[in-house]
């Protein structure tokens, strides 16, 4: 009778990933996450359920609900650990509704057989020693690529565009007239200073000198990058 009959397929939500769920489990995430998106192809509210054969396996956030007309919902999967075991499955069922407002599990519970539509998904499951960003060499697999950040760092120094050069002698100028600016205010304080506490003018000669080497620092910079404009 009943048994016999094949509940029908998937016509109402479109399903991306579509046939797998693939998850991969690496020594710092043992908890990998999966993103199902169900987008609602009818004209009509449609309500869905999300099922695992191993609800133990995973966390399903949400698990039911009901999508808008051509609305679309994300369904966040996440394998708990330890995340093991072979042939886990999920089922995706749908069913049309009146409206928004969710369906209760006795309301699931009395649609026809016919009127409820499912899709299979199959799970892949991967364990990988090594994070994916290391093509597979273990002994690299803990750098976090700080030795590759630097390399790239290193040769982009040495081979640097003239436009980057151009913004450096910019700054450096920027850099000078801010110099300039703040070398007058302190020859003003100073000033006041002298005139405020008679101040000799050998206590004075040490701003001078500082802002003497300030300048020739600035010639030597100025100079370095004109070079390399050349």
């Amino acid at each position: 009778g009943a048994e016999g009959k094949m509940p029908p397929a998937m016509m109402l939500l479109e399903m991306e990933p579509a046939t797998t769920l693939h998850f991969c489990k690496t020594p710092t995430n043992t908890s990998p996450n999966r993103t199902l998106k169900l987008i609602n192809k009818s004209s009509g509210h449609v309500a869905f359920k999300v099922k695992t054969t191993q609800p133990k396996s995973y966390l399903v956030r949400p698990s039911s609900g009901t999508i808008r007309p051509h609305g679309s919902e994300e369904v966040t999967i996440i394998l708990q650990p330890p995340g093991e075991g072979q042939n886990h499955r999920f089922l995706v069922q749908a069913v049309a509704v009146q409206s928004s407002v969710p369906v209760s599990r006795e309301q699931w519970a009395d649609f026809k057989k016919e009127a409820v539509e499912e899709q299979r998904l199959s799970v892949v499951l991967e364990e990988s020693e090594t994070e994916p960003t290391t093509g597979g060499k273990s002994n690299e697999s803990y750098g976090f690529g700080t030795g590759a950040a630097a390399e790239a760092g290193r040769s982009n120094s040495a081979g640097e565009a003239p436009a980057d050069l151009q913004v450096k002698y910019d700054e450096l100028v920027q850099y000078t007239l801010m110099l300039e600016k703040q070398k007058k205010k302190l020859e003003a304080d100073i000033d006041e200073l002298k005139c405020a506490k008679g101040l000799s003018s050998g206590e004075s000669g040490g701003y001078t000198k500082l802002h003497i080497v300030l300048v020739a620092l600035i010639a030597f910079l100025l100079s370095y990058a004109v070079k390399f404009m050349g």
